[in-house]
């Protein structure tokens, strides 16, 4: 089979995933790396030009090829497990979302345009979140209708197309641009962004459901530059625009059975954007042993969706009310053999949500933070191939929900695991 046939499989099978997978991420609703490499260097990489999927991911310079082409293809299976627990009025319960692994697929491509311009594409599922709670009468948050919110479903997928140019514009220094095409598909049950029918007699409210999951197309930019400051150290920095999508819409009905209302058509909408990333990093080579460190800041407190926190008087939640967060991003790649190198690396995440918007958060459950993660590869002439893993470790929210009875609390719990594994080829080598 030639490289062309290769590379064009290669691209129809990512498209494919990325459309279908739902996703969950660890940064905020960012995964904290893409492919195999850039995970397991604790997802550094906006200084690295030696790995296409992060480069895609984190800095558009980082594509610049020293000659011929470069073909990238990455997948992950990610497997969360999250729990909900709440307190109210004596009746403690918990309870365990649904799990199972789930496909993540990224793939690059770039390719020397002349001496000093490289052109690439690249396809990346980098962000979502969801969960699956059964309702259960034992646990006051999700007993049934309309006294909890009975089953909770969500599944919010990410993937960014990115068309990108990577330029040598001095011996030491690169400048890189993509422009980010972007979709995302959003299911929630209940929909708490729309005012629920409440029956005035007795106060019973009921949300309307957006299990019809609607998709949205989304554009915005990168921009980065990297300078090879010395012989060892190379430096980097990265600007991701704000990601603006179109509305979601959803054909969804009242779902009080005691108003005449009941089975009535409504349309819902929803704003939701992806929030600005500034980045910074560092890569230090001694021959052999190479060290990356990253610095990044998540602008969520203006990003559509995510701003706004609470319920307005119509009994709205007005957003996820999430604030910006810092990531600190680390790790070490080792060479023991000629062909073959180890990796490790750490990845610490503020939480983008505070304790008082647990309850409002149960459908989005970011709130990991220390990621630990490995990996290793094996490189020839004109081939690789790397595997990795990492795990975010456990952490849990606890905040309180006022009801007309007193407050609940609730308890939102996550961990991550994850498989990875890449495959890099130089067509026409």
């Amino acid at each position: 089979m030639s490289c062309r046939s290769i590379t064009r499989g290669a691209l129809v099978t990512a498209l494919a995933l990325a459309w279908s997978a739902p996703l969950s991420a660890t940064d905020g609703h960012f995964l904290h790396g893409v492919g195999a490499v850039n995970s397991a260097m604790g997802g550094a990489g906006v200084a690295s030009m030696s790995d296409l999927l992060g480069s895609f991911y984190l800095n558009p310079a980082g594509i610049f090829t020293e000659d011929g082409s470069r073909v990238a293809l990455g997948f992950e299976m990610m497997q969360a497990q999250r729990s909900v627990g709440s307190s109210f009025g004596g009746f403690t319960g918990e309870t365990e979302s649904k799990k199972a692994f789930v496909p993540i697929p990224a793939f690059g491509w770039a390719t020397r345009l002349d001496d000093n311009l490289t052109f690439g594409v690249g396809m990346l599922g980098i962000g979502g979140f969801g969960v699956d709670y059964p309702s259960d009468p034992s646990n006051p948050v999700l007993s049934p209708r309309p006294m909890g919110f009975g089953q909770v479903y969500s599944n919010f997928q990410f993937m960014k197309i990115s068309p990108a140019l990577a330029m040598r514009v001095g011996e030491k220094l690169y400048l890189g641009a993509s422009l980010n095409l972007d979709w995302a598909s959003l299911a929630v049950d209940p929909m708490p962004t729309a005012s629920p029918a409440v029956n005035p007699a007795t106060g019973a409210a009921f949300y309307s459901r957006a299990t019809a999951a609607d998709g949205a197309f989304g554009i915005g930019f990168q921009l980065g530059l990297l300078y090879q400051a010395t012989d060892m150290l190379r430096v980097g920095v990265s600007y991701a625009s704000p990601q603006v999508f179109e509305d979601f819409e959803y054909n969804s009905m009242y779902e009080n059975p005691a108003l005449g209302t009941f089975g009535s058509p409504r349309d819902i909408t929803f704003s939701m954007d992806v929030p600005a990333v500034y980045a910074g990093g560092f890569a230090l080579d001694f021959g052999g042993v190479e060290w990356n460190g990253d610095l990044r800041y998540i602008t969520y407190s203006s990003t559509s969706g995510f701003d706004r926190a609470g319920m307005d008087m119509m009994g709205a939640v007005q957003g996820f009310g999430w604030e910006d967060i810092f990531v600190l991003a680390t790790g070490v790649q080792i060479q023991p053999a000629e062909r073959f190198f180890l990796r490790a690396g750490y990845n610490f995440s503020e939480n983008p949500i505070p304790d008082e918007q647990s309850a409002f958060n149960v459908p989005a459950p970011a709130i990991v933070q220390h990621h630990l993660t490995l990996g290793a590869g094996l490189a020839w002439d004109n081939l690789g191939i790397d595997v990795g893993y990492y795990r975010a470790l456990e952490n849990e929210i606890t905040g309180a929900f006022p009801t007309p009875m007193g407050n609940m609390d609730v308890t939102n719990s996550m961990l991550e695991d994850a498989f990875l594994v890449s495959f890099s080829f130089a067509p026409g080598s």
